[in-house]
């Protein structure tokens, strides 16, 4: 276990760990609104949804999970997304440019607040005192999309002032737990791997991937997630509320022992 040097940063996962979906709008709700957005633009680009079209929607999501499937159980290299969508919608007999064809994605993909995004109660509040104890932050996460919709993601639930670095898979071209996303925070923070804790709620994305760099490792067993521990991958800590890093003894300020 690496947690014998004094740390000096912590990582953060985002997705069941600073934030989560409470409940998830019905399934013809989340149809209905991206349908509406997706014939939106089409018909400001003066094509008609018809025949195939109709099932953009459906096919933009089946494209993307296999290929980011495929990616994260092989070599971890991102997908392309615009270029993935624009592929798709040429087999469709629709021919447009890598601009178009993210806007096409971004059209798809509905934004956080859509599915009622929230933090978890207990984030501001641990990361308040865990920024009292010097520690600092950083963003490690796998994300289909980056740029100026993710930013904007952050900023709206208050996160922006947190990180000095966010490592985005996609604006990277790597996905956890590929050592390179890690590297780019651990790089842009000037902190070595031994300095540094990891949270996030994947054990092979999270855990694993930071230990293999020596990384401290600590699981977020939330209640909502169940992942099979097929790979027999051994946190260093785990915690199952965000707050209880507040009393884990690498991050204790001054290297004292958490009361209690």
């Amino acid at each position: 276990m690496a947690t014998t040097t004094a740390k000096k940063a912590v990582l953060f996962d985002l997705g069941n760990t600073l934030w989560h979906i409470p409940e998830r709008p019905p399934v013809d709700e989340i149809r209905k609104e991206t349908v509406r957005r997706i014939y939106g633009l089409l018909g400001t680009w003066g094509v008609e949804p018809e025949g195939e079209l109709r099932f953009l929607g459906r096919d933009i999501r089946l494209a993307i999970g296999a290929a980011d499937k495929a990616a994260y159980e092989s070599d971890q290299v991102s997908p392309d997304i615009p270029e993935l969508v624009q592929t798709l919608v040429a087999t469709k007999g629709l021919d447009i440019s890598l601009e178009q064809s993210a806007d096409l994605w971004h059209t798809w993909n509905l934004e956080g607040s859509f599915f009622g995004r929230r933090l978890f109660d207990d984030a501001i509040d641990t990361l308040d005192e865990l920024r009292s104890r010097g520690l600092r932050f950083g963003c490690v996460t796998n994300r289909p999309y980056g740029g100026s919709t993710f930013l904007k993601e952050v900023t709206d639930l208050g996160l922006d002032d947190y990180f000095e670095v966010m490592s985005v898979s996609c604006d990277l071209g790597y996905m956890k737990p590929h050592a390179k996303i890690y590297e780019h925070a651990l790089t842009a923070m000037d902190v070595a791997p031994e300095e540094t804790v990891m949270v996030g709620d994947s054990l092979i994305a999270d855990v694993r991937g930071a230990q293999v760099l020596g990384m401290t490792s600590v699981w977020n067993r939330h209640h909502e997630i169940d992942e099979n521990n097929t790979d027999h991958v051994e946190p260093d800590f785990v915690i199952d509320e965000l707050s209880e890093l507040l009393h884990l003894p690498i991050l204790q300020p001054n290297g004292r022992t958490p009361a209690g």
